[in-house]
């Protein structure tokens, strides 16, 4: 089983170097490569991916951004690296992680045996101790997310997934009009056609955080923003006002501990650093999902049903996520 690498990359010159590094110390028995895909990068990203071409031989390099067009999202970076694949099956990391030892071996294990996979996300390597301190509980470290909600299934970050040829053949590609949850949406549709999600935590990858307030912030509210509006293909009957007003509401409690922990952040107490960007990154998460929510309502009330208005192509964070 021939595996593709597929590695997506919007200016990531700062980090994609470790990504590449851990790349090089890889091994599969059946042969393996590695498609990086340019979003339009504009730093030195590409001449840096260039420089491995000696030690990563089976380098793709392909072009997901067209002069003059909108930079469209990560989920259509991916899309044009799957094109590009001539793997059996295929493989996701990204240009700001690392992926871990002996991670291409367990991947290529694991799809030997399983049509659609998943590991561990690893939090200490990449990111500083004052933020890793902060929470005890960061996601998909030895599990897949499960939110209690329709269509009641697992989910996982896609910087980290394998599946083969004939899943992507059966599915389709990944949905573009999502920037944040694409993969949230794939997993569950992966699933719905009848391939489970298979588990790994020996599948590793060390994942980067967002280093800033402002980065942490950002990244809540886009996912905020969107992951109510995927949640609604899946309910019989989409959320009215009441559950705008119960989200409205939620944030008053939600902001007094933030006035705590921001004093706590400027004064350097304890875990106060960590736990305000922690905490920012759920205040954006709620702002969003109260901005997703009032568009929906309002697009719902005022056209009879939900428009793509709001769907514009977004900037994609530097490592191409």
């Amino acid at each position: 089983m021939k595996l593709s690498v597929i590695l997506p990359c919007y200016n990531g010159a700062a980090t994609i170097a470790t990504q590449l590094d851990a790349l090089t110390t890889q091994t599969w028995s059946d042969g393996w490569e590695v498609v990086v895909v340019d979003n339009g990068s504009t730093d030195p990203s590409m001449e840096i991916v260039e420089s491995y071409r000696d030690r990563l031989p089976h380098l793709q390099i392909v072009n997901a951004h067209p002069p003059n067009q909108p930079r469209l999202g990560v989920s259509h970076s991916y899309n044009v690296g799957l094109q590009a694949a001539i793997g059996d099956a295929f493989v996701f990391c990204e240009a700001d992680d690392q992926v871990g030892e002996g991670w291409l071996t367990a991947m290529g294990t694991a799809l030997s045996q399983h049509e659609f996979v998943a590991g561990s996300l690893e939090y200490t390597r990449l990111n500083p101790e004052w933020l890793i301190a902060a929470n005890p509980n960061w996601q998909q470290r030895d599990r897949p997310i499960h939110n209690d909600h329709p269509p009641n299934l697992p989910f996982v970050s896609g910087c980290n997934i394998g599946f083969q040829r004939s899943v992507y053949e059966a599915v389709g590609k990944l949905d573009e009009s999502l920037f944040c949850v694409w993969d949230t949406e794939y997993c569950w549709r992966v699933q719905q056609a009848g391939y489970p999600l298979t588990f790994l935590p020996t599948i590793l990858m060390h994942y980067r955080l967002r280093h800033t307030l402002s980065g942490m912030y950002q990244q809540g509210y886009r996912w905020g923003k969107e992951y109510p509006l995927l949640i609604f293909r899946y309910q019989d009957q989409p959320a009215g006002w009441a559950t705008f007003v119960q989200e409205l509401t939620s944030l008053v409690p939600y902001v007094l501990p933030g006035i705590k922990l921001s004093l706590m952040s400027l004064l350097n107490l304890r875990r106060g650093r960590g736990g305000f960007a922690i905490w920012m990154n759920g205040l954006g998460c709620r702002l969003g999902t109260i901005r997703a929510l009032s568009q929906f309502l309002l697009d719902t009330q005022v056209f009879g049903q939900a428009s793509p208005r709001g769907q514009q192509p977004l900037e994609e964070k530097a490592s191409g996520q």
